[in-house]
């Protein structure tokens, strides 16, 4: 399974690619970010951006959680596949360097250490549930590699009742086919996901990470289904 897997590998990257070049307009922070924040990274930890702690958005998006993390002292960096995303983040905050804010390859490396590394946060909200299993560990091992000892990451991922999976197939390598037109023609989901079955299932897959807190999220609009996401709060071993 594993081997035709990896044939599709291109396809499913490709596609999730296409995905994330749709327009669309998220320029806040979500709530389970600045909560985060306050409750976990200030009140257990005491980062609060007064010493220009460096932060790394992974799947940044147009830049809202970096916004705000801006605002408070950090020293922002960001990631993400898509070019609009991110010429819209440049565009909107504009205290962060362009050079600070970078487009990058869908197909994760290993190898790589993003920005010289030496991060003391790193967040990733909805971009490694995009990921086979297989490219998962990848970039979850560049991302480990980019963390100084000692530093915190903060993730979620999707959980098992997410509605999506309702409408995906399996294809192998942790990846699921979602196709999907909401309410109205609202949004249509053509893109490939991966979900985790449970809080055990999500710490094996964070197992580079001590973890702290395995907790979750969820939310239901237009009677379309659960959106529970698990989060992942861990530090670097």
């Amino acid at each position: 399974m594993a081997k035709s897997a990896k044939k599709k590998d291109p396809a499913y990257l490709k596609r999730n690619d296409e995905f994330w070049k749709q327009t669309y307009d998220a320029p806040n922070v979500e709530s389970w970010i600045f909560r985060m924040y306050g409750r976990i990274l200030r009140f257990d930890y005491g980062i609060d951006g007064s010493k220009h702690e460096k932060v790394l958005d992974f799947g940044c998006g147009q830049g809202g959680a970096l916004n705000f993390f801006d605002k408070l002292g950090f020293n922002c960096y960001g990631v993400d596949i898509s070019e609009n995303a991110i010429k819209t983040a440049r565009k909107n905050i504009l205290h962060i360097p362009p050079k600070q804010l970078q487009v990058i390859d869908p197909k994760p490396d290993a190898n790589r250490v993003f920005f010289d590394g030496d991060f003391d946060v790193v967040i990733s909200i909805q971009t490694l549930d995009f990921l086979s299993n297989s490219d998962f560990e990848k970039a979850i091992q560049s991302i480990y590699n980019s963390m100084k000892p000692g530093a915190k990451i903060y993730a979620s991922y999707n959980g098992w009742s997410l509605y999506l999976r309702q409408h995906g197939k399996y294809i192998g390598d942790g990846l699921w086919h979602v196709k999907f037109m909401t309410g109205g023609n609202r949004y249509k989901y053509d893109t490939y996901l991966n979900f985790a079955k449970d809080k055990k299932a999500l710490k094996k897959k964070f197992s580079l990470f001590e973890p702290v807190y395995i907790d979750y999220y969820d939310a239901s609009y237009r009677e379309e289904g659960s959106e529970f996401r698990y989060t992942f709060f861990g530090i670097k071993k």
